[in-house]
């Protein structure tokens, strides 16, 4: 191997002096480790390939890190270790170890010099890796003057440099807490940090957003904030934001008493049937009352708006978002709000212009006050879409929706509901053998895909179903505008309609 593939070794004190670590901030609390549930799955330690520390026994071997694994598993956790080298950074088999992890210990042992930031870097490909496992991070060098980003480090232990001694307090840091544990700001006045975290995100560090430990909070902020109509309660709201895949939510808690006081909302969803197109949807961006006015709702906004545009695929940016329908924009009744998305560059006072912005109603009709109906085709019809007719309805989604010139992921919420099971939910209008137009339709208390998506009609009644999604292929002249949404299903089902055009 390359010498080139190694970090140079630290920088021993010359006077003996009594190494320190330090926790600067833990908002998994996850340290000590003995905070863990359960060890059913191992701690992935990822660490750097170094010329041993001039502090070490010149005649002792071994990897400089290992001795802070050998700490931890005295304690019966189980650990994986993995080095990794400047050339080949994070591969496949970090993934792999990632992927079956309970707690991933990332060590960066240089951020100074030329390709010293490369530690970030794999850091942050780490944290993206992990998703919503703990990652620790453990800096065993200088941190003052270096941005590193709470968003992606939740958890920061600090250690001078990696000799024995130094990786020994660090171990007994984690698995104890120790004489030098200091939880997240809780001890420290703001006064009294550390100047490199003082900047702005730092004070009011961004974080992704974690159902386990956010939601409770989160639904407490959301109904403060928004109009009454639009409460939702604890699972009906986990349901919305817990996405897998799709959710890029993000959070900010007050570093002093740690309670959540911004949340920014985040969708990226398939926009049609290519894997790589989508549509980022910023959702809602709420701050506490008594905490705006200082950045909060910025950071959120352009953590949010950063991770969009670097998924691959995002091709365009939506304010609010459409499946899961959280919110379509911003509420009429907080108006106010329309010139904070105005200054970031967003239309939304601009009406009749497609793609820029319209208020949007929801539409609530009676079976008993519904108009006479014409079909004015008399090859039109309507039915329930069976098997047979799958890829005629996934083709008419396939292209752009009836009522905007963009897409807005229909697409992604039909091939949902014909793949887990409710074919029946589709309505397609057909001429000879021909399907010319589909709705989606959803039922009081049903959990198909197109129900859990839009939580609305329950809050209303709890006999309030309704249609969606209303796309007619090409440039077809059967229809009267009446006519999408009634009599697809009108007769099938005896309950008030709520309908989203």
């Amino acid at each position: 191997m390359s010498t080139r593939a190694f970090w140079p070794g630290g920088n021993t004190p010359s006077a003996p002096e009594r190494p320190t670590a330090t926790v600067l901030w833990d908002y998994q609390n996850c340290i000590p480790l003995v905070r863990i549930p359960s060890w059913d799955k191992p701690v992935t330690l990822i660490t750097p390939v170094v010329v041993p520390p001039a502090g070490n026994d010149p005649a002792d071997n071994r990897d400089p890190f290992e001795i802070f694994g050998q700490s931890l598993t005295s304690r019966d956790i189980p650990l994986r270790h993995v080095p990794y080298t400047k050339n080949q950074g994070i591969t496949g088999v970090h993934v792999a170890f990632i992927r079956r992890s309970k707690v991933v210990i990332f060590v960066i042992s240089h951020l100074d010099g030329p390709g010293f930031p490369l530690q970030l870097g794999f850091a942050e490909l780490v944290a993206q890796i992990c998703e919503s496992r703990p990652l620790i991070i453990l800096a065993c060098c200088p941190v003052a003057g270096h941005n590193i980003p709470n968003a992606y480090f939740r958890t920061l232990v600090h250690v001078a440099g990696y000799a024995n001694p130094e990786l020994l307090i660090a171990a007994n840091l984690c698995l104890d807490g120790g004489a030098g544990f200091t939880a997240p700001y809780a001890n420290m006045s703001i006064q009294n940090m550390p100047n490199q975290l003082l900047d702005a995100e730092s004070a009011w560090p961004v974080l992704p957003w974690v159902a386990e430990r956010d939601l409770l909070e989160t639904c407490a902020l959301w109904q403060e904030c928004l109009p009454y109509p639009f409460h939702l309660n604890p699972a009906t709201l986990e349901s919305l934001l817990k996405r897998d895949g799709y959710a890029l939510h993000y959070v900010v808690r007050d570093p002093v008493h740690g309670s959540l006081v911004g949340f920014c909302a985040a969708f990226a969803t398939f926009a049609d049937s290519f894997d790589v197109a989508l549509v980022g949807s910023i959702a809602a961006v709420i701050v506490q009352t008594a905490y705006r006015g200082r950045g909060i709702g910025s950071l959120l906004y352009n953590a949010a708006i950063s991770r969009l545009q670097s998924v691959r695929g995002v091709r365009r940016l939506h304010l609010g978002s459409t499946f899961p329908r959280l919110l379509c924009g911003v509420p009429v009744d907080m108006g106010y709000v329309d010139q904070w998305f105005e200054r970031r560059g967003w239309p939304v006072s601009t009406q009749g212009h497609q793609g820029q912005g319209g208020l949007v109603a929801d539409w609530i009709l009676r079976f008993l006050d519904l108009p006479s109906m014409t079909v004015y085709s008399t090859g039109l019809g309507f039915r329930q879409c069976v098997d047979g007719d799958a890829e005629q309805v996934l083709s008419v989604e396939h292209r752009q929706p009836a009522t905007s010139t963009h897409s807005h992921g229909w697409y992604d919420l039909y091939a949902q509901t014909l793949r887990q099971g409710y074919i029946g939910d589709v309505i397609v209008a057909y001429e000879n053998d021909t399907i010319v137009a589909t709705a989606i339709i959803y039922t009081p208390g049903a959990q198909s895909p197109a129900a859990v998506d839009i939580p609305w009609p329950a809050t209303l009644s709890s006999s309030i179903g309704g249609a969606t999604c209303i796309c007619i292929k090409g440039e077809s002249k059967l229809f009267s505008p009446p006519l999408y949404y009634a009599s697809c299903y009108i007769d099938t089902y005896p309950l008030a309609a709520l309908f989203h055009c």
